[in-house]
């Protein structure tokens, strides 16, 4: 399942604010938050594009959101020292 950084940053115990702070530090969002381009990331974090109605000029406005994948969230741990516990889905256990 794939996150927002704010819904990466509750998975992993830490505010969305530090989050961010630590992907600037490391160079990994630029200042405006928006992801630089980097190997390291390949398969971890991506842009997703949206766009919404804006009334005042009668037209769509595009935007991107950084998210966060689930082999990102298990690198965003070991990076942060956050302890992960992988369990078994509940489906699959009967």
């Amino acid at each position: 399942m794939n996150r927002t950084l704010k819904a990466a940053g509750a998975v992993l115990g830490v505010s969305d604010r530090k989050l961010r702070a630590w992907l600037r530090e490391h160079r990994l969002l630029n200042h405006e938050g928006a992801l630089i381009a980097s190997p390291r990331l390949d398969g971890r974090l991506y842009v997703d594009t949206r766009s919404r109605w804006d009334d005042r000029i009668n037209g769509y406005t595009h935007y991107g959101v950084v998210m966060v994948t689930e082999a990102g969230i298990a690198w965003l741990a070991e990076q942060l020292g956050k302890p992960i516990t992988v369990t078994q889905h509940k489906d699959d256990a009967a």
